[in-house]
């Protein structure tokens, strides 16, 4: 009886480990930005991290739907409701209609890799949210940088 016991516990647990039960995460890995988004600097990652914390009004480590909308607002750019659904659907990948820290990072892979439509508010967003470096770019490339925009 005991060995049944045992085994059926043994039987669940490698339904969890492979996936296999919904609900249940069968894996304990900490996601770690800085090995998923090797194409940005330590530095860069940080200031979207506080970038991040700073809309993140509610502190719930997501970006919903009337934060989304704050910081567009914010931003001087503000979009209509259809617009900030899109905006979150264009990024989320776990379905949840919020945006996570690592859906806020993919906007920004998307913009360098050019996969942004123009329009779509997540390019204004990038654009808006984007700093220049005045140590790398040099004193005319921060005019020019500041002229475009």
């Amino acid at each position: 009886m005991a060995t049944e016991e045992l085994a059926k516990k043994l039987e669940r647990r490698e339904k969890i480990n492979e996936g296999e039960l919904d609900g249940i995460q069968g894996s304990t890995q900490v996601w770690n930005p800085y090995t998923e988004f090797k194409e940005f600097s330590r530095k860069q990652i940080q200031d979207f991290q506080k970038t991040f914390n700073k809309y993140d009004v509610g502190k719930d480590k997501f970006i919903d739907f009337m934060e989304l909308k704050l910081m567009m607002e914010k931003l001087g750019v503000p979009q209509t409701h259809l617009s900030l659904k899109g905006m979150i659907k264009e990024v989320d990948e776990d379905h949840d209609d919020k945006i996570n820290f690592r859906e806020f990072l993919l906007i920004f892979r998307k913009a360098n890799a050019g996969e942004l439509e123009s329009g779509s508010g997540l390019l204004e967003l990038y654009q808006n949210l984007t700093e220049i470096d005045v140590d790398a770019e040099g004193v005319k490339g921060a005019k020019n940088f500041f002229e475009a925009k």
